[in-house]
């Protein structure tokens, strides 16, 4: 793992990281609206690609990433996300504003696993398989703009 990344930790289900990338990632702008593509991409290969390979051991990825997006949640908008599988071999998404400070509630569930991740740090990263193992959730956002940095790698 590069040692640029600050942090790293497992759920408790151990199916899914949590990774600190520091603020490589943080702003409001879909990655080719700001004609971020090609560095953001280099982020994913340089960074997240060490860190899937010792998430998971067995499964390479190339680190391509066509589908790259922002996530704008509301209560009176678009509260939740349904249940779903992603169309990638992996999935990151990265938290772009502070919980309880910018906006309540809301996170990741997956049912599958009883496991839920919420309140993380801006920045950080939640990785998980997207395709047949991780169904999941968005969480209900109760109060404020919640905003999330999605990555479809290796659809």
């Amino acid at each position: 793992i590069p040692s640029q990344i600050t942090g790293i930790r497992m759920s408790t289900a151990s199916v899914v990281y949590v990774v600190c990338f520091g603020c490589f990632f943080c702003g409001y702008h879909a990655i080719t609206q700001i004609n971020f593509q090609e560095h953001y991409l280099a982020l994913i290969k340089r960074y997240i690609l060490p860190v899937q390979l010792r998430a998971y051991p067995g499964h390479y990825a190339e680190g391509n990433a066509l589908l790259n997006f922002v996530v704008k949640y509301q209560p009176e908008r678009q509260p939740v996300l349904r249940p779903h599988h992603d169309s990638s071999t992996f999935t990151t998404n990265v938290c772009l504003n502070r919980p309880i400070i910018d906006y309540e509630g809301g996170g990741c569930h997956f049912i599958r696993y009883n496991c839920s991740v919420v309140e993380n740090r801006v920045g950080w990263t939640l990785m998980h398989p997207g395709r047949l193992t991780h169904y999941h959730e968005g969480l209900r956002t109760t109060k404020g703009t919640r905003y999330i940095l999605v990555s479809f790698i290796d659809p």
